[in-house]
């Protein structure tokens, strides 16, 4: 960046830094999504839900790995007692087991992060009248993620605020058992 540019940009942070709270105007304000997500009663909720689902996954995929682990000695240690034919018959068979396991556990493992990221998009949904609210009595033209913003003034960020605003609209809501199913 210039030496000239980047002046008249740390010259003009200053300038808004030091503008007294009431005189600070500006259409738009900055919302980190992800603190929403994260920090909202709700959110966590949300987050809490999927959490316990990975749980599960990562419980039920230990599990298996565990049996397949078990199976694949007792197989080695039955390999002097079989014939090399039956024993290759058997070493495929497992083999072939444990290609279908991984992908069918690969496949649910997806079918989280997609629920995880319907589950946020929902959130997200929800919190929107609320985010269309605070524009109104704002007059607000735009709300803008912090990485559209190069440079800023603090005050600009109504994060904190939209945190206070859900979590008196939702209270302690939780989401419906349907957002996150349990596994299969």
């Amino acid at each position: 960046m210039p030496g000239r540019l980047r002046g008249a940009l740390f010259a003009a942070a200053l300038a808004c830094v030091a503008l007294p709270a009431a005189t600070q105007e500006a259409p738009f304000r900055i919302l980190n999504e992800e603190r929403l997500l994260r920090e909202s009663r709700y959110g966590q909720a949300v987050l809490a839900e999927l959490r316990e689902a990975e749980a599960r996954l990562e419980a039920e995929n230990e599990r298996i790995a565990e049996e397949l682990a078990a199976e694949e000695r007792a197989l080695t240690a039955a390999r002097a007692e079989l014939a090399p034919e039956e024993f290759r018959a058997r070493a495929d068979a497992f083999d072939q087991r444990v290609e279908a396991i991984r992908a069918e556990r690969n496949e649910l493992s997806l079918d989280l992060a997609r629920r995880s990221d319907a589950a946020a998009a929902r959130f997200f949904d929800e919190a929107l009248p609320v985010l269309v609210q605070l524009m109104s009595e704002e007059g607000l033209v735009a709300i803008l993620r912090p990485d559209a913003l190069i440079l800023g003034a603090d005050w600009l960020d109504v994060t904190d605020q939209m945190i206070e605003r859900l979590d008196t609209a939702f209270g302690d809501r939780t989401p419906p058992p349907s957002e996150v199913p349990p596994e299969e």
